[in-house]
């Protein structure tokens, strides 16, 4: 549950205010979550591609980057901490740190350049794992904390990673579900975990996956049952239960300018304090037919066509989304993707307009190309519904990551021994 610590009307530009929205739970999230409001442009992939996702083999010389502005501007001192967890995300409570971490647990950020000749000033921060302090010992999965500090409760932001090391292979296919009444909306998977070389005594239990759309842990198919173990492979393929909503393909929003409109952008203010930008407004696609766009699948960049190292000379503006509805149909939409961890979080909650018969939102966003959905959610800081507004369709290309788990008779931990990328074919 969580309770809020402090409730702040803003006005204006809602994210120029000094004052914090912080959300206070009763426990640490192992999950990817925002804490605060003034965090803003959280990205976290490896060094060799931004639109792919926070895996490192245990063995390779990928290193993973996480980056994000404050935007109170005030060079806080941010502290990280690594810990290790089991399947399920709960921390291995039979290792300690010195068992999967090669340096210190704990450490303080070293890199931050404040911004530069903008007109919103923020201070970019970045980390990159392994490095100097810390390297890894134990493929598995990871969470990383980010506080202020040297305090683990003035926590800012939490996200997870995981380690492998290849063991064993997994093998993916996709296909459409054949499962009434899902074969029009939803995608379907087998997985195929071969082990050459190691005996599994007990397959069934030795072995577990995770199966994952578009990196999304939230809605991660797992504790699956195999169909049919040989000698050296297991089989996962029982009908309906690798099963995914297609959803539709991600709306994209094209801000990497803010002297000229991109295409989503219907009119485009150039104020002395900042930028306001009012997109065209969007209809729901619940019914609407597939149509393929290329898309990040949910993921953003952070780029600039107006000036040079974004990072640091990338604007911030108020973009303002709005979705036509003739009636509130829903009590709360949210625009969601990966910017806001596809979470209902009170900052991006739309507002319904009935003398214009409109849900609004302004979003305070970053120079950039960004994926987008409108989702509707019960409560705030829920992981939002997306099929009522969007509605799924099958043929939606999506990324499938496969995550294959070991923990050998007498093992003290979850080894991750595989892990698989995949995509669904367009047709």
């Amino acid at each position: 549950m969580i309770v809020f610590f402090i409730l702040i009307l803003f006005s204006g530009f809602q994210l120029f205010s000094q004052n914090v929205d912080r959300y206070v739970p009763e426990e640490v999230y192992f999950e990817d979550f925002r804490y605060v409001d003034f965090i803003s442009s959280v990205r976290f992939y490896p060094d060799d591609s931004e639109v792919d996702y926070p895996v490192l083999d245990l063995q390779g010389n990928r290193k993973l980057i996480l980056e994000f502005d404050d935007l109170q501007a005030d060079n806080k001192n941010y502290f990280y901490k690594i810990i290790h967890c089991d399947y399920d995300w709960k921390p291995s409570e039979n290792i300690s740190a010195l068992d999967y971490i090669d340096g210190y647990q704990e450490n303080r950020f070293y890199e931050s350049t404040n911004s530069f000749n903008t007109r919103k000033d923020y201070t970019h921060y970045q980390l990159r794992l392994p490095n100097d302090d810390v390297k890894f010992k134990l493929s598995g999965n990871y969470l990383l904390k980010i506080y202020i500090n040297d305090d683990e409760n003035d926590l800012v932001l939490t996200r997870r990673f995981v380690v492998f090391e290849p063991m064993m292979k997994a093998v993916a296919g996709i296909r459409r579900s054949a499962v009434p009444p899902y074969s029009a909306s939803h995608q379907e998977m087998s997985v195929r975990v071969e082990h050459a070389g190691i005996y599994l005594p007990q397959p069934a239990t030795d072995v577990k996956i995770a199966v994952l759309q578009n990196g999304r842990w939230e809605q991660s198919v797992k504790n699956i049952s195999p169909t049919f173990i040989q000698e050296e492979s297991i089989l996962y393929d029982l009908q309906g239960k690798i099963m995914f909503p297609g959803y539709k393909e991600f709306r994209p929003l094209d801000i990497r300018s803010f002297r000229h409109r991109g295409p989503q952008v219907e009119v485009l203010e150039q104020l002395k304090e900042g930028f306001n930008l009012f997109l065209f407004p969007d209809i729901a696609r619940t019914y609407a037919p597939y149509l393929f766009t290329n898309d990040l699948n949910g993921k953003f960049i952070i780029n600039s066509f107006d000036q040079p190292a974004p990072n640091e000379r990338g604007e911030y503006g108020k973009v303002r989304f709005s979705l036509n509805a003739s009636a509130p149909k829903y009590k709360q939409i949210y625009v969601v993707g990966g910017f806001s961890d596809f979470r209902a979080y009170t900052y991006n909650k739309m507002k319904y307009n009935s003398e214009k018969q409109i849900y609004e939102l302004d979003l305070f966003l970053k120079n950039g190309f960004y994926d987008y959905y409108y989702a509707v959610s019960d409560k705030d800081n829920q992981i939002a519904e997306i099929s009522p507004l969007e509605g799924s369709n099958y043929e939606t290309e999506n990324d499938y990551l496969i995550f294959v788990y070991y923990k050998k008779y007498g093992g003290r931990y979850d080894q991750v021994v595989a892990f698989t990328r995949s995509s669904s074919t367009h047709r």
